[in-house]
Protein backbone atom coordinates (compact mmCIF):
# COMPACT_ATOMS: atom_id res chain seq x y z
CA UNK A 1 0.00 0.00 0.00
CA UNK A 2 1.37 3.56 -0.42
CA UNK A 3 1.51 6.21 1.80
CA UNK A 4 -0.65 9.51 1.37
CA UNK A 5 1.33 11.81 -1.31
CA UNK A 6 2.43 15.19 0.05
CA UNK A 7 0.86 16.80 -2.90
CA UNK A 8 -2.68 15.19 -2.48
CA UNK A 9 -5.07 18.14 -3.17
CA UNK A 10 -7.75 17.09 -0.91
CA UNK A 11 -5.76 16.67 3.41
CA UNK A 12 -9.12 15.36 4.43
CA UNK A 13 -9.52 12.24 2.18
CA UNK A 14 -7.43 10.06 4.68
CA UNK A 15 -9.38 11.24 7.73
CA UNK A 16 -12.78 10.33 5.50
CA UNK A 17 -11.89 7.15 4.76
CA UNK A 18 -10.88 6.23 8.37
CA UNK A 19 -14.09 7.78 9.42
CA UNK A 20 -16.00 5.49 7.33
CA UNK A 21 -13.94 2.54 8.44
CA UNK A 22 -14.82 3.68 12.05
CA UNK A 23 -18.61 4.59 11.34
CA UNK A 24 -19.75 4.45 8.28
CA UNK A 25 -20.30 8.13 8.36
CA UNK A 26 -22.49 9.25 5.31
CA UNK A 27 -20.79 12.22 3.94
CA UNK A 28 -18.37 11.96 1.36
CA UNK A 29 -15.26 14.02 0.49
CA UNK A 30 -17.16 16.42 -1.81
CA UNK A 31 -19.83 17.50 0.82
CA UNK A 32 -22.38 15.27 -0.78
CA UNK A 33 -24.78 12.99 1.24
CA UNK A 34 -23.39 9.42 0.77
CA UNK A 35 -26.99 8.30 -0.55
CA UNK A 36 -25.46 4.78 -2.32
CA UNK A 37 -23.50 2.70 0.60
CA UNK A 38 -20.64 0.38 0.11
CA UNK A 39 -21.96 -1.93 2.31
CA UNK A 40 -18.37 -3.43 2.94
CA UNK A 41 -16.47 -3.38 6.21
CA UNK A 42 -13.71 -1.09 5.46
CA UNK A 43 -11.72 -1.86 8.93
CA UNK A 44 -10.69 -4.54 6.64
CA UNK A 45 -8.65 -2.07 4.20
CA UNK A 46 -5.57 -0.19 4.67
CA UNK A 47 -5.71 3.45 3.35
CA UNK A 48 -4.58 3.65 -0.03
CA UNK A 49 -4.34 7.03 -2.59
CA UNK A 50 -3.52 7.29 -6.01
CA UNK A 51 0.12 8.30 -6.99
CA UNK A 52 1.54 11.18 -7.26
CA UNK A 53 0.23 15.34 -7.07
CA UNK A 54 -3.43 15.38 -8.78
CA UNK A 55 -3.64 17.74 -11.77
CA UNK A 56 -6.07 21.24 -11.21
CA UNK A 57 -6.86 21.07 -14.73
CA UNK A 58 -10.43 20.76 -15.69
CA UNK A 59 -9.33 19.56 -19.09
CA UNK A 60 -8.50 15.52 -19.59
CA UNK A 61 -5.87 15.81 -22.00
CA UNK A 62 -4.11 18.98 -20.33
CA UNK A 63 -4.14 16.79 -17.04
CA UNK A 64 -3.03 13.95 -19.28
CA UNK A 65 -0.18 15.77 -20.03
CA UNK A 66 0.84 16.96 -17.04
CA UNK A 67 1.25 12.65 -16.04
CA UNK A 68 3.12 11.47 -19.18
CA UNK A 69 6.57 12.97 -18.97
CA UNK A 70 6.88 11.92 -14.99
CA UNK A 71 5.85 8.15 -15.84
CA UNK A 72 7.91 7.80 -18.77
CA UNK A 73 10.64 9.18 -16.56
CA UNK A 74 9.81 6.54 -13.70
CA UNK A 75 9.91 3.53 -16.68
CA UNK A 76 13.28 4.08 -18.10
CA UNK A 77 14.61 4.91 -14.86
CA UNK A 78 13.38 1.45 -13.59
CA UNK A 79 14.39 -0.44 -16.66
CA UNK A 80 17.66 1.15 -16.46
CA UNK A 81 18.43 0.52 -12.81
CA UNK A 82 16.61 -3.07 -12.32
CA UNK A 83 16.36 -4.18 -16.00
CA UNK A 84 17.60 -7.60 -15.35
CA UNK A 85 16.03 -8.11 -12.42
CA UNK A 86 13.70 -11.28 -12.15
CA UNK A 87 10.40 -11.24 -11.15
CA UNK A 88 8.83 -14.49 -12.25
CA UNK A 89 9.44 -18.18 -12.73
CA UNK A 90 7.75 -19.71 -15.68
CA UNK A 91 7.40 -23.24 -15.66
CA UNK A 92 6.25 -26.18 -18.00
CA UNK A 93 3.32 -26.35 -16.36
CA UNK A 94 3.12 -22.61 -16.56
CA UNK A 95 3.54 -22.61 -20.11
CA UNK A 96 0.41 -25.11 -20.38
CA UNK A 97 -1.88 -23.61 -18.47
CA UNK A 98 -1.90 -20.86 -20.24
CA UNK A 99 0.40 -18.15 -17.82
CA UNK A 100 -2.86 -18.49 -15.66
CA UNK A 101 -1.21 -16.09 -12.35
CA UNK A 102 2.10 -15.69 -13.79
CA UNK A 103 3.47 -11.80 -13.99
CA UNK A 104 4.37 -10.98 -17.27
CA UNK A 105 2.27 -8.26 -17.95
CA UNK A 106 2.11 -4.00 -17.36
CA UNK A 107 -0.99 -2.67 -17.51
CA UNK A 108 -1.19 0.90 -15.55
CA UNK A 109 -4.72 1.24 -15.16
CA UNK A 110 -5.28 -1.26 -12.66
CA UNK A 111 -4.52 -4.34 -10.95
CA UNK A 112 -5.58 -8.09 -9.09
CA UNK A 113 -4.62 -8.08 -5.43
CA UNK A 114 -5.39 -11.55 -3.85
CA UNK A 115 -6.76 -10.34 -0.92
CA UNK A 116 -9.00 -6.76 -2.08
CA UNK A 117 -9.90 -7.74 -5.50
CA UNK A 118 -8.98 -5.47 -8.55
CA UNK A 119 -7.44 -1.73 -7.89
CA UNK A 120 -8.00 1.01 -10.04
CA UNK A 121 -4.57 2.85 -9.91
CA UNK A 122 -3.94 1.66 -6.32
CA UNK A 123 -7.04 2.29 -5.00
CA UNK A 124 -9.97 -0.81 -3.79
CA UNK A 125 -13.20 -0.83 -4.78
CA UNK A 126 -14.77 0.48 -2.17
CA UNK A 127 -11.74 3.38 -1.49
CA UNK A 128 -13.69 4.08 -5.51
CA UNK A 129 -16.80 3.65 -4.69
CA UNK A 130 -16.19 6.40 -1.88
CA UNK A 131 -13.59 8.72 -3.24
CA UNK A 132 -15.34 9.24 -6.67
CA UNK A 133 -17.89 12.39 -7.81
CA UNK A 134 -21.55 11.51 -8.33
CA UNK A 135 -24.13 11.61 -10.35
CA UNK A 136 -27.64 10.99 -8.69
CA UNK A 137 -26.56 8.17 -6.22
CA UNK A 138 -23.89 6.47 -7.48
CA UNK A 139 -20.12 7.22 -8.96
CA UNK A 140 -20.23 8.81 -12.16
CA UNK A 141 -18.23 6.85 -15.11
CA UNK A 142 -16.74 9.85 -16.35
CA UNK A 143 -15.29 10.35 -13.37
CA UNK A 144 -13.52 6.73 -13.18
CA UNK A 145 -12.20 6.89 -16.46
CA UNK A 146 -10.71 10.16 -15.39
CA UNK A 147 -9.41 7.94 -12.67
CA UNK A 148 -8.31 5.30 -15.07
CA UNK A 149 -6.29 7.53 -17.18
CA UNK A 150 -4.60 10.12 -15.35
CA UNK A 151 -4.32 8.15 -11.73
CA UNK A 152 -6.58 11.29 -10.45
CA UNK A 153 -9.73 11.54 -8.28
CA UNK A 154 -11.33 13.99 -10.02
CA UNK A 155 -12.77 17.19 -8.55
CA UNK A 156 -16.80 17.71 -9.60
CA UNK A 157 -15.65 20.28 -12.18
CA UNK A 158 -13.29 18.31 -13.39
CA UNK A 159 -15.83 15.60 -14.18
CA UNK A 160 -18.60 18.38 -15.51
CA UNK A 161 -15.91 19.11 -17.96
CA UNK A 162 -15.55 15.75 -19.28
CA UNK A 163 -19.54 15.55 -19.56
CA UNK A 164 -19.50 18.64 -21.67
CA UNK A 165 -16.73 17.45 -23.43
CA UNK A 166 -18.38 13.97 -24.41
CA UNK A 167 -21.62 15.72 -25.24
CA UNK A 168 -20.50 17.75 -27.76
CA UNK A 169 -18.27 15.21 -29.57
CA UNK A 170 -21.30 13.02 -29.18
CA UNK A 171 -23.12 15.59 -31.01
CA UNK A 172 -20.32 16.17 -33.57
CA UNK A 173 -20.61 12.23 -34.87
CA UNK A 174 -24.67 12.43 -35.22
CA UNK A 175 -24.43 11.21 -38.69
CA UNK A 176 -23.11 7.80 -37.36
CA UNK A 177 -25.86 6.93 -35.05
CA UNK A 178 -29.01 9.46 -36.06
CA UNK A 179 -31.30 9.85 -38.07
CA UNK A 180 -33.44 7.39 -40.50
CA UNK A 181 -32.33 3.93 -40.46
CA UNK A 182 -30.24 4.58 -37.22
CA UNK A 183 -27.54 6.78 -39.45
CA UNK A 184 -24.54 4.91 -40.52
CA UNK A 185 -23.96 2.26 -38.00
CA UNK A 186 -27.52 2.05 -37.92
CA UNK A 187 -28.10 1.24 -41.43
CA UNK A 188 -25.17 -1.20 -41.33
CA UNK A 189 -26.74 -3.27 -38.17
CA UNK A 190 -30.04 -3.62 -39.77
CA UNK A 191 -28.63 -5.55 -42.83
CA UNK A 192 -27.16 -8.04 -40.41
CA UNK A 193 -28.52 -11.62 -40.62
CA UNK A 194 -31.28 -11.71 -37.43
CA UNK A 195 -29.10 -14.36 -36.17
CA UNK A 196 -26.22 -12.49 -35.08
CA UNK A 197 -25.15 -12.04 -31.50
CA UNK A 198 -25.07 -8.69 -29.87
CA UNK A 199 -21.61 -8.86 -29.02
CA UNK A 200 -21.23 -10.03 -32.97
CA UNK A 201 -23.14 -6.65 -33.98
CA UNK A 202 -21.13 -4.63 -31.07
CA UNK A 203 -18.16 -6.14 -32.88
CA UNK A 204 -19.13 -4.92 -36.33
CA UNK A 205 -20.80 -1.64 -35.42
CA UNK A 206 -17.03 -0.68 -33.84
CA UNK A 207 -15.30 -2.08 -36.79
CA UNK A 208 -17.28 0.11 -39.34
CA UNK A 209 -17.56 3.32 -37.44
CA UNK A 210 -14.83 5.79 -38.60
CA UNK A 211 -12.64 6.73 -35.60
CA UNK A 212 -9.05 6.70 -37.45
CA UNK A 213 -9.09 9.89 -38.73
CA UNK A 214 -6.90 11.50 -36.38
CA UNK A 215 -4.07 9.35 -36.42
CA UNK A 216 -4.71 8.41 -40.14
CA UNK A 217 -3.80 12.19 -40.69
CA UNK A 218 -0.89 12.11 -38.28
CA UNK A 219 0.28 9.41 -39.59
CA UNK A 220 -0.18 10.94 -43.27
CA UNK A 221 2.07 14.07 -42.17
CA UNK A 222 4.61 11.70 -40.83
CA UNK A 223 4.12 13.30 -37.07
CA UNK A 224 6.65 12.42 -34.27
CA UNK A 225 6.40 8.95 -32.62
CA UNK A 226 5.78 10.25 -29.37
CA UNK A 227 2.90 12.77 -30.19
CA UNK A 228 0.89 10.02 -31.66
CA UNK A 229 -0.68 9.50 -28.67
CA UNK A 230 -2.59 13.04 -28.71
CA UNK A 231 -4.04 11.25 -31.58
CA UNK A 232 -4.62 8.37 -30.41
CA UNK A 233 -6.48 10.46 -27.39
CA UNK A 234 -8.93 12.53 -29.73
CA UNK A 235 -10.10 9.08 -32.28
CA UNK A 236 -10.66 7.27 -28.46
CA UNK A 237 -12.74 10.18 -26.84
CA UNK A 238 -14.72 10.77 -29.94
CA UNK A 239 -15.53 6.47 -29.81
CA UNK A 240 -16.13 6.65 -26.41
CA UNK A 241 -18.27 9.16 -26.15
CA UNK A 242 -20.38 7.65 -29.13
CA UNK A 243 -20.50 4.24 -27.68
CA UNK A 244 -23.86 4.57 -25.32
CA UNK A 245 -25.59 5.46 -28.88
CA UNK A 246 -23.78 2.24 -30.39
CA UNK A 247 -25.48 0.79 -27.69
CA UNK A 248 -28.41 1.35 -28.40
CA UNK A 249 -28.79 0.73 -31.76
CA UNK A 250 -27.31 -2.59 -31.04
CA UNK A 251 -30.77 -2.76 -28.85
CA UNK A 252 -32.92 -1.16 -31.87
CA UNK A 253 -31.77 -0.85 -35.12
CA UNK A 254 -32.81 3.17 -34.75
CA UNK A 255 -32.95 5.60 -31.91
CA UNK A 256 -36.21 7.66 -31.86
CA UNK A 257 -37.78 10.29 -29.88
CA UNK A 258 -34.98 10.55 -27.75
CA UNK A 259 -35.62 13.11 -24.90
CA UNK A 260 -32.13 13.86 -23.89
CA UNK A 261 -29.24 13.71 -25.68
CA UNK A 262 -26.96 16.09 -24.19
CA UNK A 263 -26.75 14.15 -20.52
CA UNK A 264 -23.66 12.31 -18.88
CA UNK A 265 -22.67 8.72 -20.55
CA UNK A 266 -24.95 7.07 -18.10
CA UNK A 267 -28.28 8.92 -18.74
CA UNK A 268 -27.64 8.88 -22.77
CA UNK A 269 -27.62 5.24 -22.57
CA UNK A 270 -30.34 4.64 -20.39
CA UNK A 271 -32.23 7.04 -22.75
CA UNK A 272 -31.35 4.70 -25.75
CA UNK A 273 -32.07 1.65 -23.54
CA UNK A 274 -35.15 2.67 -22.03
CA UNK A 275 -36.32 3.56 -26.25
CA UNK A 276 -35.67 0.10 -26.89
CA UNK A 277 -36.64 -2.19 -23.71
CA UNK A 278 -39.85 -2.19 -21.79
CA UNK A 279 -38.42 -0.20 -18.81
CA UNK A 280 -41.05 1.81 -16.70
CA UNK A 281 -40.95 6.17 -16.25
CA UNK A 282 -40.82 5.10 -12.14
CA UNK A 283 -37.45 2.69 -12.67
CA UNK A 284 -35.27 5.07 -15.19
CA UNK A 285 -33.90 7.31 -12.41
CA UNK A 286 -33.09 4.47 -10.42
CA UNK A 287 -31.77 2.54 -13.47
CA UNK A 288 -29.34 4.91 -14.44
CA UNK A 289 -28.19 4.79 -10.60
CA UNK A 290 -27.56 1.55 -11.17
CA UNK A 291 -26.06 1.39 -14.55
CA UNK A 292 -23.31 4.19 -13.07
CA UNK A 293 -22.45 1.21 -10.19
CA UNK A 294 -22.08 -1.28 -12.48
CA UNK A 295 -19.78 0.11 -15.12
CA UNK A 296 -17.68 1.89 -12.72
CA UNK A 297 -17.38 -1.64 -11.02
CA UNK A 298 -16.51 -2.77 -14.04
CA UNK A 299 -14.28 -0.17 -15.74
CA UNK A 300 -11.13 -2.44 -15.88
CA UNK A 301 -10.22 -5.63 -15.31
CA UNK A 302 -6.84 -8.13 -15.36
CA UNK A 303 -5.14 -7.29 -18.34
CA UNK A 304 -4.86 -11.58 -18.90
CA UNK A 305 -8.17 -11.95 -19.52
CA UNK A 306 -8.63 -13.17 -23.31
CA UNK A 307 -11.14 -9.73 -24.21
CA UNK A 308 -8.60 -7.64 -22.30
CA UNK A 309 -5.30 -8.77 -23.14
CA UNK A 310 -6.70 -9.32 -27.03
CA UNK A 311 -7.34 -5.18 -27.06
CA UNK A 312 -4.10 -4.53 -25.64
CA UNK A 313 -2.52 -6.19 -27.85
CA UNK A 314 -4.35 -4.97 -30.93
CA UNK A 315 -4.26 -1.23 -29.17
CA UNK A 316 -0.25 -1.54 -29.22
CA UNK A 317 0.29 -3.05 -32.69
CA UNK A 318 -2.16 -0.99 -34.93
CA UNK A 319 -3.72 2.51 -35.30
CA UNK A 320 -7.46 1.84 -34.60
CA UNK A 321 -8.22 2.06 -31.29
CA UNK A 322 -12.35 0.88 -32.78
CA UNK A 323 -10.46 -2.13 -34.32
CA UNK A 324 -8.97 -3.15 -31.24
CA UNK A 325 -11.92 -3.02 -29.16
CA UNK A 326 -14.12 -4.58 -31.79
CA UNK A 327 -11.61 -7.89 -31.87
CA UNK A 328 -11.57 -7.71 -28.40
CA UNK A 329 -15.67 -7.98 -27.78
CA UNK A 330 -15.91 -10.72 -29.58
CA UNK A 331 -14.05 -12.20 -26.38
CA UNK A 332 -16.48 -11.36 -24.41
CA UNK A 333 -19.15 -14.43 -25.27
CA UNK A 334 -18.14 -16.45 -22.63
CA UNK A 335 -16.99 -13.90 -19.97
CA UNK A 336 -16.48 -14.46 -16.78
CA UNK A 337 -15.71 -18.68 -17.71
CA UNK A 338 -17.30 -19.74 -14.76
CA UNK A 339 -20.58 -18.51 -15.79
CA UNK A 340 -21.74 -15.32 -17.94
CA UNK A 341 -25.26 -13.05 -17.01
CA UNK A 342 -27.03 -15.40 -19.49
CA UNK A 343 -25.77 -18.90 -17.96
CA UNK A 344 -26.90 -17.93 -14.87
CA UNK A 345 -29.97 -16.56 -15.48
CA UNK A 346 -30.92 -19.88 -17.23
CA UNK A 347 -29.60 -21.58 -13.69
CA UNK A 348 -31.58 -19.96 -11.67
CA UNK A 349 -34.37 -20.24 -13.89
CA UNK A 350 -34.32 -23.79 -13.73
CA UNK A 351 -34.13 -23.77 -10.20
CA UNK A 352 -37.25 -22.27 -9.93
CA UNK A 353 -39.12 -24.99 -12.63
CA UNK A 354 -37.69 -27.73 -10.30
CA UNK A 355 -38.85 -26.53 -6.90
CA UNK A 356 -41.44 -23.92 -7.78
CA UNK A 357 -42.54 -20.89 -6.16
CA UNK A 358 -42.12 -22.36 -2.82
CA UNK A 359 -38.44 -23.04 -2.13
CA UNK A 360 -38.08 -25.99 0.25
CA UNK A 361 -34.41 -25.04 2.07
CA UNK A 362 -33.26 -28.62 2.52
CA UNK A 363 -34.30 -29.75 -0.97
CA UNK A 364 -32.45 -26.46 -2.67
CA UNK A 365 -29.53 -27.06 -0.03
CA UNK A 366 -28.96 -30.90 -1.36
CA UNK A 367 -29.02 -30.00 -4.94
CA UNK A 368 -26.24 -27.10 -4.48
CA UNK A 369 -24.16 -29.60 -2.50
CA UNK A 370 -24.61 -32.24 -5.99
CA UNK A 371 -23.66 -29.24 -8.11
CA UNK A 372 -20.56 -28.74 -6.42
CA UNK A 373 -19.84 -32.06 -6.31
CA UNK A 374 -20.16 -32.05 -9.60
CA UNK A 375 -18.22 -28.26 -10.51
CA UNK A 376 -21.46 -27.44 -12.14
CA UNK A 377 -21.85 -24.42 -9.71
CA UNK A 378 -22.78 -21.42 -12.19
CA UNK A 379 -22.02 -18.38 -11.13
CA UNK A 380 -19.47 -18.84 -8.18
CA UNK A 381 -15.97 -19.85 -8.13
CA UNK A 382 -13.48 -21.03 -5.76
CA UNK A 383 -11.43 -18.24 -4.03
CA UNK A 384 -9.98 -17.17 -0.72
CA UNK A 385 -12.04 -14.05 -0.42
CA UNK A 386 -15.24 -12.90 -1.47
CA UNK A 387 -14.89 -10.08 -4.68
CA UNK A 388 -16.09 -6.81 -3.39
CA UNK A 389 -17.56 -6.00 -6.56
CA UNK A 390 -20.34 -9.14 -5.76
CA UNK A 391 -20.66 -7.43 -2.04
CA UNK A 392 -21.24 -4.25 -3.56
CA UNK A 393 -24.18 -5.54 -5.81
CA UNK A 394 -25.72 -7.46 -3.16
CA UNK A 395 -25.46 -4.43 -0.96
CA UNK A 396 -27.34 -2.39 -3.73
CA UNK A 397 -30.10 -5.20 -4.24
CA UNK A 398 -30.39 -5.61 -0.16
CA UNK A 399 -31.38 -1.41 -0.12
CA UNK A 400 -33.15 -0.71 -3.48
CA UNK A 401 -34.76 -3.91 -4.57
CA UNK A 402 -35.55 -5.92 -1.54
CA UNK A 403 -38.64 -7.10 -2.38
CA UNK A 404 -37.85 -9.02 -6.00
CA UNK A 405 -38.12 -12.72 -5.78
CA UNK A 406 -35.32 -13.12 -8.20
CA UNK A 407 -33.41 -11.27 -6.02
CA UNK A 408 -34.10 -12.89 -3.32
CA UNK A 409 -33.61 -16.16 -4.65
CA UNK A 410 -30.21 -15.43 -5.52
CA UNK A 411 -29.71 -14.12 -1.80
CA UNK A 412 -31.19 -17.70 -0.50
CA UNK A 413 -28.77 -19.54 -3.01
CA UNK A 414 -25.44 -17.67 -1.51
CA UNK A 415 -26.90 -18.09 2.15
CA UNK A 416 -27.33 -21.32 1.49
CA UNK A 417 -23.64 -21.68 0.32
CA UNK A 418 -22.33 -19.47 2.73
CA UNK A 419 -23.73 -22.08 5.51
CA UNK A 420 -22.25 -25.08 4.10
CA UNK A 421 -18.92 -23.09 3.24
CA UNK A 422 -18.70 -22.61 7.45
CA UNK A 423 -18.76 -26.72 7.65
CA UNK A 424 -16.53 -27.38 4.94
CA UNK A 425 -12.59 -27.82 5.54
CA UNK A 426 -10.01 -26.43 2.71
CA UNK A 427 -12.98 -25.37 0.30
CA UNK A 428 -14.47 -21.70 -0.20
CA UNK A 429 -16.57 -21.12 -2.86
CA UNK A 430 -18.02 -17.46 -3.12
CA UNK A 431 -20.54 -15.82 -5.37
CA UNK A 432 -19.66 -13.49 -8.54
CA UNK A 433 -20.71 -10.42 -9.27
CA UNK A 434 -22.98 -12.00 -11.95
CA UNK A 435 -25.06 -13.96 -9.41
CA UNK A 436 -26.40 -10.99 -8.07
CA UNK A 437 -26.28 -8.71 -11.29
CA UNK A 438 -28.30 -11.03 -13.25
CA UNK A 439 -31.93 -10.45 -11.17
CA UNK A 440 -31.11 -6.75 -11.24
CA UNK A 441 -31.12 -6.67 -14.84
CA UNK A 442 -34.19 -8.17 -15.20
CA UNK A 443 -35.95 -6.37 -12.50
CA UNK A 444 -35.25 -3.10 -14.63
CA UNK A 445 -36.78 -4.86 -17.71
CA UNK A 446 -33.35 -5.65 -19.30
CA UNK A 447 -33.99 -9.28 -20.08
CA UNK A 448 -32.28 -10.20 -22.81
CA UNK A 449 -28.69 -11.43 -21.07
CA UNK A 450 -26.97 -11.44 -24.00
CA UNK A 451 -27.61 -8.17 -24.60
CA UNK A 452 -26.45 -7.50 -21.05
CA UNK A 453 -23.40 -8.98 -22.07
CA UNK A 454 -22.75 -6.17 -24.24
CA UNK A 455 -22.96 -3.66 -21.51
CA UNK A 456 -20.26 -5.39 -19.71
CA UNK A 457 -18.14 -4.95 -22.54
CA UNK A 458 -19.03 -1.01 -23.01
CA UNK A 459 -17.99 -1.09 -19.40
CA UNK A 460 -14.50 -2.37 -19.60
CA UNK A 461 -14.01 -0.23 -23.17
CA UNK A 462 -13.14 2.51 -20.36
CA UNK A 463 -10.47 0.77 -19.04
CA UNK A 464 -9.10 -0.47 -22.91
CA UNK A 465 -8.80 2.87 -24.04
CA UNK A 466 -7.07 4.39 -21.17
CA UNK A 467 -4.61 1.53 -21.20
CA UNK A 468 -4.27 1.97 -25.08
CA UNK A 469 -3.24 5.34 -25.04
CA UNK A 470 -0.87 5.20 -22.03
CA UNK A 471 0.93 2.59 -24.50
CA UNK A 472 0.91 4.93 -27.43
CA UNK A 473 2.60 7.83 -24.62
CA UNK A 474 5.38 5.66 -23.42
CA UNK A 475 5.66 3.96 -26.40
CA UNK A 476 5.65 0.26 -25.00
CA UNK A 477 6.46 -2.46 -27.00
CA UNK A 478 3.87 -5.00 -28.56
CA UNK A 479 3.83 -8.73 -26.51
CA UNK A 480 6.08 -10.56 -28.81
CA UNK A 481 6.51 -13.68 -26.74
CA UNK A 482 8.64 -16.88 -28.65
CA UNK A 483 6.37 -19.85 -29.31
CA UNK A 484 7.99 -23.49 -29.42
CA UNK A 485 6.52 -27.00 -29.97
CA UNK A 486 5.86 -29.38 -27.46
CA UNK A 487 9.30 -31.69 -28.71
CA UNK A 488 11.45 -28.53 -28.82
CA UNK A 489 10.39 -27.84 -24.54
CA UNK A 490 10.43 -31.47 -23.67
CA UNK A 491 13.98 -31.46 -25.73
CA UNK A 492 14.93 -28.22 -23.96
CA UNK A 493 14.57 -30.29 -20.44
CA UNK A 494 15.84 -33.24 -21.50
CA UNK A 495 19.50 -31.46 -22.20
CA UNK A 496 19.22 -29.44 -18.93
CA UNK A 497 18.01 -32.69 -16.77
CA UNK A 498 15.15 -31.06 -15.72
CA UNK A 499 16.78 -28.25 -13.74
CA UNK A 500 16.83 -24.90 -13.97
CA UNK A 501 18.44 -22.03 -12.81
CA UNK A 502 17.05 -19.36 -11.71
CA UNK A 503 16.39 -16.86 -13.60
CA UNK A 504 18.24 -18.44 -16.93
CA UNK A 505 14.94 -20.85 -17.97
CA UNK A 506 14.06 -18.75 -20.53
CA UNK A 507 17.09 -18.85 -22.13
CA UNK A 508 18.19 -22.62 -22.07
CA UNK A 509 14.25 -23.21 -23.67
CA UNK A 510 15.51 -20.82 -26.38
CA UNK A 511 18.99 -22.43 -27.54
Amino acid sequence: MFQMSKGLRFPSVRIMILKITRNYSDVNFHGQRHVLTVGIDLSMYEVSTTRGTPSTSINLKEALCEKIPIHYDLVRNIRQQHGSSVVSRITIENIYQGLKGVNTMVRETSEIDPKYGIKYRGLTIPEVITLLPREGKSPSAEAVFWLLLTGDIPTQEQTASLIADWSIRREKRKDWWSGPGGGIVGSILQSLPKTTSPLGKLSVALTVFDSGKHITEALKNNALSYTHWEYMYEDSMELLATLPAIIGLIAKGELKNLKEEKGDWVEFLSECLCNAFDVSKNNKKSLMDFLRLYIVLNADENGGIPGVHITEILGASQSYVNQALAAGALAYVDEPKNGTISEYMEFQMGIQRIFGQELKEEKLRNYIATLIRRDKLIGYKEAEFCDPKYIVLENYAREYLPNDSGVQLSQTITNILTTMMKSTKGRKIHPEQTAIVAPIFQFYGLRDMKFNQVLLCMSRALGAVASIIWARAINASIEQPTSKCTYTYLNSIQRTGGKYERGKHTKSIQK
